[in-house]
């Protein structure tokens, strides 16, 4: 048994100092030998060194003291990573740190870059009359007198792959694809040769056994116009693509299935499997929302997708809101491609309560649409209309029975939801006269037009213009609904909603029988999505342009654009800048900018 008196085991303050000084340095030296090699490179520019270290990442864990066992393995990724840019007889030394011990310290000389001294690519089959391979070759990125890089050579060989793929050159194949490199020459040269064998057309529509007859026919009229309804038609996986977008657009189909049967094509014609489940049952929709125009609202819709084989469907929309209330109906019946012919058939109830408007509005229609990608979409309907309003002084009730004609056209870049550029223009035409027993001749022409453009990445520019008139006798022949009023969260912001237009005797709004309404406004990006924005809006309601009758109204102020999946939500802050003492106003609301 140890003597704990012996001199050996007195534990002196300055000896107990000494014992724990060594338990430190014991436990520090086990947790710098635990920790993993780290690398400090020299001599790289950017690109260089962000490549290498991207390829030492990719590096099992390495301990400092299995340094010399990975030697050659961090050499070699090294090698590749400079190799990859074109930079073929680098030097590279290893110098271990002392402090700290784990890192290793790396000094390389990429030396002199390969050159592409040559660029051959070459076409066999129908892909060499195609012009999108034409394109694609000539703009492809590996230049003669560039450094030779391997990401570019392989990216270019991925997208000649992909465009056969998508055109329908289901045979073809890279028969030669090489880089010949002569380090000591500091040269390359490339050679890619593809034999794209025919390309392929579209074969005949084969339907799932589930899909009925009736259902086919409905399903043709959508198929037709994306792949013109006939075989021999090249082929094109955009095409396809539309479709299932089309069949998905339409709101039938539960579950949706398009795709081309590789396997079973015959004579160069590939068929395309369709199979879809219709949406046969009622569906219930409710949602909830808020803006400064009408303030909180309840929604709810009622839906019945698909009616019949022949592609009928009806909606119907309950909306509830401080000022506005409304239930409305539709009908829909096909004529041609449900997406973009129909008859409809409208109805509904609105209750007005805004500003110095009480108004009860019924109304049916007939509506024969026309929509066309890309194009002015027409609307043209005869509208029935009866409506007993209270319009500041005046009391009294109209029945009308209104013509006319709409066209809307929507042009955008990038996503629908938030696009880069575009433009939107909607121009609507309507009549009523008395020899078809209305209550009021008249004609209204209203026009609206938006542009939307973005330069420097960060910098948007939104504009907009509307303009109205009304050809009438007397603008108290017609109801409020027919009537210019402005001013809100969409026309001209500092004002509320509808809060604009000329007034009667005891100063309480008529309505206009001109609309006049210009705005501009920027906005700037600073952080992913979120962008500040800065406005001016301005315009008028009124009977008259002469000068002592018009009183136009502006708008300024900064904004908050919060970018979502649904459209960007706004928060503005307007100053009424045509009003005494510039009151101001916060206007809230969401959706896309076109």
């Amino acid at each position: 048994m140890a003597d704990l008196n012996n001199p050996l085991f007195t534990c002196t303050p300055k000896r107990r100092i000494g014992l724990w000084l060594l338990i430190i340095l014991f436990f520090s030296a086990t947790a710098l030998a635990a920790k993993p090699l780290t690398y400090k490179i020299n001599g790289l520019d950017k690109a260089l060194k962000q490549n290498a270290t991207l390829y030492l990442d990719n590096l099992p864990t390495i301990k400092p003291k299995q340094f010399n066992e990975y030697r050659h393995e961090i050499r070699e990724a090294l090698q590749n990573s400079l190799m990859a840019l074109g930079y073929y007889q680098p030097t590279i030394e290893f110098n271990r740190s002392k402090k700290p011990p784990n890192q290793l310290s790396i000094n390389i000389n990429p030396g002199q870059p390969v050159i592409i001294k040559s660029v051959q690519i070459d076409l066999a089959g129908d892909a060499e009359k195609d012009r999108a391979f034409k394109r694609l070759i000539k703009q492809n990125p590996l230049r003669v007198g560039d450094v030779l890089n391997d990401g570019k050579y392989e990216s270019l060989k991925t997208e000649l792959n992909n465009l056969a793929i998508t055109r329908g050159y289901f045979d073809a194949e890279l028969v030669e694809h090489q880089i010949n490199v002569y380090p000591a020459r500091h040269g390359a040269d490339i050679v890619l040769t593809i034999k794209s064998g025919r390309r392929y057309t579209f074969g005949p529509v084969i339907y799932d056994d589930s899909v009925t007859e009736t259902t086919r026919e409905l399903l043709n009229t959508i198929i037709h116009p994306v792949i013109n309804g006939e075989q021999g038609q090249k082929y094109r996986s955009e095409k396809l693509s539309q479709l299932n977008m089309d069949f998905s657009a339409t709101g039938y189909f539960k579950s949706i299935e398009v795709r081309p049967l590789k396997d079973q094509a015959v004579d160069g014609e590939i068929p395309i499997f369709v199979s879809v489940i219709p949406k046969t049952a009622w569906e219930l929709e409710t949602g909830i929302g808020f803006s400064t125009d009408e303030g909180p609202r309840v929604s709810l819709s009622i839906d019945k997708p698909w009616m019949d084989e022949k592609g009928h469907s009806f909606t119907s929309d309950l909306k509830v809101s401080g000022e506005v209330n409304e239930l409305s109906g539709r009908y829909k019946i096909p004529y041609g491609n449900p997406l973009l012919e129909y008859y409809s058939l409208d109805g509904g109830y609105q209750r007005t309560m805004v500003q110095n408007t009480d108004s009860q509005l019924v109304s049916a229609s007939i509506n024969k649409w026309k929509k066309r990608p890309g194009n002015w979409d027409q609307d043209f309907f005869i509208r029935v209309e009866y409506e007993d309003y209270t319009q500041g002084l005046q009391n009294s009730s109209s029945l009308l029975l209104i013509p006319g004609m709409s066209f809307d056209r929507r042009k955008a870049v990038g996503n629908p939801m938030d696009p880069r550029s575009g433009s939107l223009y909607n121009v609507k035409i309507e009549t009523s006269a008395r020899a078809w027993q209305s209550d009021a001749d008249f004609i209204k022409i209203w026009g609206r037009a938006k542009w939307l453009t973005t330069f420097y990445q960060h910098h948007r520019f939104i504009s907009r213009v509307e303009q109205g008139a009304i050809w009438v006798d007397e603008i108290k022949n017609i109801p409020p609904s027919i009537r210019f009023f402005t001013g809100g969260d969409q026309t001209i912001r500092g004002y509320s909603y509808e809060s604009i237009s000329p007034r009667d005797s005891s100063d309480q709004l008529t309505g206009g029988l001109y609309l006049s309404v210009a705005s501009v406004e920027y906005n700037y990006d600073i952080f992913d999505n979120w962008r500040i924005a800065f406005f001016v809006d301005s315009g008028t309601a009124t009977n008259a342009y002469k000068k002592d009758q018009v009183e136009w109204k502006t708008g300024v102020g900064p904004g908050i654009r919060w970018i979502t999946p649904l459209g960007p939500l706004r928060l503005d802050f307007a100053f009424a800048v045509s009003d005494p003492g510039s009151p101001w106003r916060i206007h809230f609301s969401m959706g896309p900018d076109l």
